[in-house]
C-alpha cells in the first residue's frame, strides 16, 4: 500500500468503524476464503460487515476516532466486524456461533458503546436475547393484562347467562 492508499484506509475505518461505536476485534488466522465469506453473508444478513485490516492502520484510526482499543488485542491477524444497525447482540451471536462451528475466528475484544469488552463479557453479550426477541415479549406482557381483563369479564358474563338460563329453565318447568 502507498501513503496515499494508507492515509485512505484509515479515513475508511475511522468514519464507519469508529462512527459505529460497536466493534469485534476477530482473530483472523487459518480462515479460508470461503469460511470467511460464509461470515461475510450472515453478518450481512444482520446489517454488519467484516473487515480485514493492518494492526497498525486500525490503531491509528481507533486512536483518531476516540475508540478505547488496547494495542495488545491488535496482533496478527485481524478483521473486525461490525454492525452498521443497531443490532449488537444478533452479530455478537453470529460471531459466537460461527466460532464454535468452525473452530476459528475466535473474538479478541469488542467495542460497544465505546467501551471495552472481555471475551467474557462477550458471550454475555451473545447469550442476551435478540432484539425482535425482546420486542415479542414486550408485546406479549403489555397484551397479557388486557387478555386476562377480557377473560375476566367473559367469564362473569358467562356466568350471569348461566344464571339467567337456569331460572328461565326453572320458570319454564313450573
Amino acid at each position: 500500500m502507498n501513503q496515499a492508499e494508507k492515509q485512505q484506509e484509515v479515513e475508511y475505518l475511522r468514519d464507519t468503524i469508529g462512527q459505529s461505536q460497536h466493534a469485534f476485534l476477530i482473530d483472523f488466522k487459518g480462515l479460508d476464503v470461503a469460511r470467511s465469506t460464509d461470515l461475510r453473508v450472515q453478518l450481512r444478513e444482520k446489517e454488519a460487515r467484516l473487515r480485514i485490516v493492518k494492526n497498525r492502520l486500525a490503531k491509528r484510526a481507533f486512536s483518531d476516532g476516540g475508540m478505547e482499543i488496547v494495542e495488545s488485542n491488535l496482533v496478527g491477524q485481524t478483521a473486525i466486524a461490525y454492525p452498521v444497525g443497531d443490532d449488537v447482540v444478533g452479530v455478537a451471536k453470529v460471531l459466537r456461533d460461527f466460532a464454535k462451528e468452525h473452530e476459528l475466528a475466535e473474538v479478541r475484544v469488542g467495542v460497544v458503546d465505546g467501551r471495552l469488552i472481555t471475551a467474557d463479557e462477550f458471550d454475555s453479550l451473545a447469550d442476551l436475547p435478540s432484539r425482535e426477541e425482546l420486542i415479542a415479549k414486550a408485546l406479549y406482557l403489555m397484551k397479557y393484562p388486557i387478555t386476562g381483563l377480557a377473560t375476566a369479564l367473559s367469564g362473569v358474563l358467562r356466568g350471569s347467562v348461566v344464571v339467567l338460563d337456569a331460572v328461565r329453565q326453572q320458570k319454564e318447568s313450573e
